[in-house]
């Protein structure tokens, strides 16, 4: 009796052990997936590797930009439930066009969503994935916006913007908060490229950077020396028709 009574409790530290293990494998599972594509999430599992242990490292990337048009004036006016409602299907439209592109969702500011394309590793053409996912935004907003036209809602506008660059790629923070996070010049560019929309007649632009590792399109205009707000270093630029 005694030998099966122990034989009892070691099966069921043994089940509450690999019951652990598993939660554990879908809480890291969950995580990855909020950030990265399918794919890219299939290749770290693949790896075994995590990012809190991973090394910085200096990535060429492509980072993209989008936000709301008027949304300080449009929030004003609603209920925060429904500001609430209204950003959490923004911003899920935009990651399934990033997800859907190789892309990686960097962070939400407000009302802005970041994202970039080429880690933890390239995907090959970064420049181009980055692109074709503006373009789908672009896509899904309008059937967003056809969808609230039937709900008698307003209509939603965006900006997108897009910079390539060099990043240092890694972990910042502390034991207690980490954050896996892209750092460098080309952030604050391609935020300000975003931003530049406003003084143009288009709601997508991209650097020539971008540009210049996608080929020549039609529907283009190039923008030269644009002076950057707080960049002493003018920049050329390409809008999107």
């Amino acid at each position: 009796l005694s030998f099966f009574t122990i034989g009892l409790f070691i099966i069921f530290f043994f089940f509450q052990a690999v019951i652990s293990s598993v939660k554990k494998t879908e809480r890291a599972n969950a995580v990855l997936g909020r950030y990265f594509s399918p794919d890219i999430k299939k290749e770290i599992e693949k790896s075994e590797g995590t990012l809190d242990k991973e090394n910085s490292k200096d990535l060429d990337i492509a980072i993209l930009f989008t936000d709301i048009v008027g949304f300080t004036k449009l929030s004003e006016k609603m209920d925060p439930k429904d500001v609430l409602s209204l950003l959490s299907e923004y911003q899920s439209i935009m990651i399934e066009a990033i997800f859907q592109n190789k892309g990686t969702v960097d962070k939400f500011i407000g009302d802005a969503v970041m994202a970039n394309f080429g880690t933890p590793k390239s995907s090959g053409n970064d420049a181009q994935n980055a692109f074709d996912c503006a373009l789908a935004m672009n896509k899904k907003l309008k059937e967003w916006n056809d969808s609230r036209l039937e709900k008698g809602l307003s209509l939603i506008d965006h900006r997108i913007g897009i910079h390539y660059g060099p990043f240092v790629v890694g972990n910042t923070g502390s034991d207690q908060r980490t954050e896996f996070a892209v750092i460098g010049d080309p952030v604050n560019v391609a935020s300000r490229i975003c931003d530049a929309c406003k003084q143009f007649d288009t709601n997508f632009i991209i650097s020539k950077d971008v540009a210049d590792r996608i080929g020549v399109q039609e529907n283009w205009k190039n923008v030269k020396n644009f002076e950057i707000r707080g960049r002493k270093e003018k920049l050329n630029l390409v809008k999107i028709y």
